[in-house]
């Protein structure tokens, strides 16, 4: 649980004030997606919910949207840098690895690099709350 709170707090201003996208709805399937986008598209938060566990899945994978148009995004945790048509096109793998129901999954994607922004305002894009 604290480390839930914990890091909500990192996170908490992203999702007050960053571009909130529904990738699949909860009223549509088994399965729902979220994603949260910093103003100045430097940073998301893509959220992936699985209500009931189905046997033999099927690969699959979500479609990011809201991402800057020349710009790679680095998965934060790794050291993978993905094209910004790659996410939005060919999407993020869900793991197989999700057993059980009430499972979830979540990424944290940061701008790598863009032609559209200097590097002081990529900097600048992180959104930090406030105590």
């Amino acid at each position: 649980m604290k480390r839930q709170i914990a890091t909500y707090k990192e996170i908490r201003t992203l999702i007050q004030f960053g571009d909130f996208y529904r990738l699949k709805s909860p009223f549509e399937g088994n399965e729902t997606a979220w994603m949260f986008v910093v103003v100045t598209k430097s940073e998301a938060y893509v959220f992936y919910f699985q209500v009931l566990a189905t046997p033999a899945k099927l690969l699959k994978s979500i479609r990011l949207t809201g991402l800057d148009e020349a710009a790679g995004y680095e998965l934060i945790g790794t050291e993978q840098v993905f094209d910004r048509d790659e996410l939005m096109y060919a999407g993020v793998k869900i793991p197989t690895a999700l057993i059980g129901d009430f499972q979830t999954v979540s990424w944290q994607f940061k701008l790598k690099n863009s032609k559209n922004y200097p590097n002081d305002i990529l900097n600048y894009g992180r959104m930090n709350p406030s105590k």
